[in-house]
């Protein structure tokens, strides 16, 4: 009886390891757009710094969502897109080196 156990949580044991991970669903903001969102985000940004302190975390809520709306995401999307990108590190600096590269053509583009 107790080696039909074992078999059994053996068998157990490997079904589980067995098992392919989870993948998880693709974030709700494509990589395109969120390099994008980010870009014209970071060039804005420094216009809220002249904002009174105690008004600048709306200001910048306001802003994340006129950006996102524009495109028909929500904030919601947004957080979960980058959440998901801090689960994988490779893939954030990946995203955020394309920022900055689109940062330069945006600027490029405006003659700065």
């Amino acid at each position: 009886m107790a080696n039909q156990l074992y078999c059994v949580l053996i068998s157990l044991l490997l079904l589980v390891a067995c098992t392919p991970e989870d993948t998880a669903p693709p974030p709700p903001i494509p990589r395109e757009a969120l390099v994008e969102i980010l870009a014209e985000s970071l060039i804005l940004e420094p216009a809220g710094r002249e904002v009174l302190a105690a008004k600048q975390d709306s200001i910048y809520q306001m802003h994340y969502e006129r950006l996102l709306e524009r495109r028909g995401y929500s904030i919601d999307d947004f957080i979960a897109s980058m959440q998901s990108l801090q689960n994988n590190p490779k893939e954030l600096e990946a995203v955020y080196e394309e920022v900055l590269e689109q940062v330069q053509i945006i600027e490029t583009e405006v003659g700065n």
